[in-house]
């Protein structure tokens, strides 16, 4: 009667072994979830696209006016145009596309123009942009404002109030 009593303890210490591990794989995904959403808000700059403060290259072709498909994008039509690099790969950029689009509804000085790399690959390399979604505002001269990767419509949302109210102030008492 002995030695089974040491099995079934055996075999109960094997079953709460791997339940533990369970538990811990599922309390780092949870912590990853949490980073992600708790990250650093802002948009990150990875090091490419356009340099800031600098003429805009063109756009053609993105079927902005009546002649759509051969159009030159004129800045000057809005206060601000902000240039959405997207691909057609980028889970991200589906999720945040229909959130962007809301934005351009709320503000009437703001004009969203979505590049899709599948339909616009030139225009990513005239923009130096290697990853999506990333966001390129560009104010009614035609300057560069403000550039980076937005993983969330909060960054896209610092991003444009950034460049709306301008850059945030330190200040020191």
């Amino acid at each position: 009667m002995s030695g089974s009593v040491w099995i079934v303890s055996y075999v109960l210490l094997w079953l709460a072994v791997l339940v533990l591990g369970f538990s811990v794989v599922a309390l780092l995904r949870q912590v990853g979830v949490l980073h992600l959403r708790v990250a650093p808000m802002g948009v990150h700059f990875a090091g490419e696209g356009p340099e800031l403060d600098m003429p805009a290259p063109a756009v053609t072709g993105l079927g902005t006016g009546s002649g759509a498909g051969n159009d030159v994008l004129d800045y000057s039509d809005a206060e601000h145009t902000v240039l959405a690099f997207t691909s057609p790969g980028c889970e991200i950029c589906q999720v945040l596309k229909p959130d962007l689009s809301r934005l351009d509804r709320a503000y009437d000085d703001v004009r969203f123009e979505f590049v899709d790399h599948a339909d616009h690959p030139e225009i990513f390399g005239r923009f130096k942009v290697r990853s999506t979604p990333y966001l390129v505002a560009v104010d009614q001269h035609g300057l560069v404002r403000a550039r980076g990767v937005a993983n969330t419509i909060d960054q896209a949302e610092e991003m444009l109030a950034e460049v709306l109210i301008g850059p945030p102030v330190e200040i020191t008492l």
